[in-house]
């Protein structure tokens, strides 16, 4: 794919997103500093590196627990090198690849683990991250779905504010994104995969599989409707930043734009344009939405605006199961308000399930 590295604009604006996902306030401020908005990707990557070298001299030591924090600090900043890298596809596929590695090597360590869980469907596997909370379950558990840049391997901080509060999670990538991206593109039916990992983890007698919800953010967020509409098997809903359909697509920011190009298989613009305006679109399924869910939108959102809030709005119809929420403050996904609207949407998910 064409393009150029984002503006150091652009950079700076996921200031929120960054620093509420576990990226330490004196590494971004130390990025935000940069003249040259090219060496983004270096940067974060001789981060990763330091990390990881700090990770496995702990593990090495017998400080297991201190050691996987260091490799997921190593992990997420691999991860935020490459998340706006659509231009350079073998730099950002290099970043995915290394956030991924390093992950794998954090999570038996995290407290509590994660166990890593592949899911057949098709001909490849969804990879995913269980985590179960202290006591006895089984538990109630959350299905944590990533946007059009964010993966499982950054949910670390969010899984532990549902940990906190009892609930399990279960953080994967679907298709187009992180590690499926390589053998599955962006597809239209969603739901197929959340259905797939309900499927598993009804066998899991630590989880109660009466007791399932989504959560997702973004891109994600969209996909959480679609799940939630589709499978009844999904007893909460909360739609992190969402929108109904593509029809906004051109206004969207030029590196926002391209990456759903990317992560679509496409390399033109306009051939990928088309696909994602037909492939996502709510009008086919969102009148099946029946649990408890909640929309988390923010009026000054850049990629999805609140013309998109409107047309979810519309099509959910008054359903007394769903609760909007228009920040009138936030941006998207209220990254802006992360201390205030992650809580809040944890206690959704508690209280719903």
């Amino acid at each position: 794919m064409s393009g150029h590295a984002p503006s150091k604009v652009e950079a700076i604006l996921n200031a929120g997103r960054m620093l509420s996902d576990g990226i330490p306030p004196s590494d971004f401020f130390e990025a935000a500093q940069m003249d040259d908005v090219s060496k983004w990707f270096d940067f974060w990557a001789d981060k990763g590196r330091a990390y990881e070298e700090l990770g496995d001299s702990a593990i090495a030591a017998g400080a297991a627990v201190s050691g996987g924090e260091w490799l997921w600090h190593a992990s997420l900043s691999w991860h935020y090198g490459q998340f706006m890298w659509f231009h350079d596809v073998a730099r950002r596929e290099e970043g995915q690849t290394r956030k991924v590695e390093l992950y794998k090597r954090a999570a038996p360590h995290f407290s509590p683990s994660a166990e890593r869980i592949e899911i057949p469907i098709d001909d490849t596997v969804i990879p995913g991250y269980l985590r179960l909370p202290a006591g006895a379950g089984p538990h109630p558990c959350v299905l944590l779905i990533g946007g059009l840049e964010s993966t499982k391997e950054e949910s670390y901080l969010f899984e532990a504010m549902c940990l906190r509060r009892g609930l399990a999670t279960f953080s994967f990538d679907g298709p187009g994104q992180g590690e499926m991206f390589f053998s599955v593109k962006l597809q239209k039916d969603f739901e197929r995969y959340g259905s797939a990992i309900i499927d598993t983890l009804d066998s899991r007698p630590e989880v109660d599989s009466n007791r399932i919800g989504v959560l997702g953010r973004s891109l994600g967020g969209y996909y959480a409707l679609r799940s939630a509409a589709a499978d009844a098997r999904l007893k909460s809903c909360v739609s992190w930043g969402t929108f109904l359909d593509m029809s906004d697509f051109d206004t969207m920011p030029e590196h926002t734009a391209d990456g759903f190009v990317y992560v679509a298989g496409y390399d033109d613009k306009a051939e990928g344009r088309a696909f994602l305006q037909d492939a996502l679109d709510l009008r086919d399924i969102i009148d099946q939405l029946n649990c408890p869910t909640y929309v988390l939108q923010g009026v000054h959102d850049p990629i999805f605006p609140q013309h998109q809030t409107d047309l979810v709005i519309e099509a959910i119809g008054a359903k007394p199961s769903v609760e909007i929420d228009v920040e009138p403050d936030g941006d998207h996904c209220c990254h802006n308000m992360g201390q205030i609207v992650r809580p809040r949407m944890v206690d959704f998910l508690v209280a719903t399930l």
